[in-house]
């Protein structure tokens, strides 16, 4: 009876999805349905020919569709899945997730709350590129020419170090603060909001008082 207590006390605190068996969170994005262009080949024998050694069959190609299912993960990456069974399909919305090699295996929650395990093939991998980042790799560069005087200078803009001047530094759109800096003079800093196109600054470095 104490046995039955304590397994009863374990099973009861256990989560059914524990996160090592299920490490990943994925979410479908879209699905398609996607036809294979190879198809499969298919041969059937329908008739006999008593005491002969001939028979007559049919052969053919079939081509089979399958709903691919695009899906985010929150390790990073986006995946295109073919599912192994063409008869499993993903509605949108947010699953647990493992990759088994070359595979992923998804968790389709029941309601019984156990777990059915869809298998999948990953027939495509890249990493995930958010609309912020899309945006900026889209956005006009601006070319921003840096000069001081005297020359070689340090140029930092927004606070990392990029080169000396006289230099040409590319600037993505949006708001950046440039610092020239040299020892022995005090710093230069100017604040521009760029839009593409080219910008010349020249920076009139003051010495320090001793």
């Amino acid at each position: 009876m104490k046995w039955c207590v304590l397994l009863l006390v374990s099973l009861s605190v256990k989560p059914m999805f524990a996160k090592e068996n299920w490490p990943l969170t994925v979410k479908v994005l879209s699905t398609k349905n996607i036809e294979d262009p190879h198809g499969s080949f298919h041969m059937s024998w329908f008739g006999t020919n008593a005491g002969s050694l001939s028979n007559s069959g049919h052969a053919g190609w079939s081509h089979r569709v399958a709903e691919h299912a695009f899906i985010e993960a929150d390790n990073g990456n986006s995946y295109e899945l073919q599912p192994k069974n063409t008869k499993d399909m993903l509605l949108p919305g947010e699953y647990k997730a493992k990759i088994e090699k070359r595979d992923m295996e998804i968790c389709e929650p029941k309601d019984n709350g156990k777990c059915r395990d869809v298998k999948f093939w990953v027939v495509a991998a890249a990493t995930t590129v958010s609309a912020e980042e899309l945006r900026a790799k889209d956005a006009p560069q601006t070319s921003v020419a840096v000069d001081s005087n005297p020359t070689g200078a340090d140029i930092e803009v927004d606070g990392a170090f990029v080169g000396n001047t006289p230099s040409t530094v590319p600037l993505s759109a949006g708001s950046h603060q440039i610092v020239v800096k040299r020892k022995g003079f005090a710093d230069w800093s100017k604040s521009i909001s760029v839009q593409g196109g080219s910008i010349h600054l020249n920076a009139e470095l003051e010495t320090l008082a001793k």
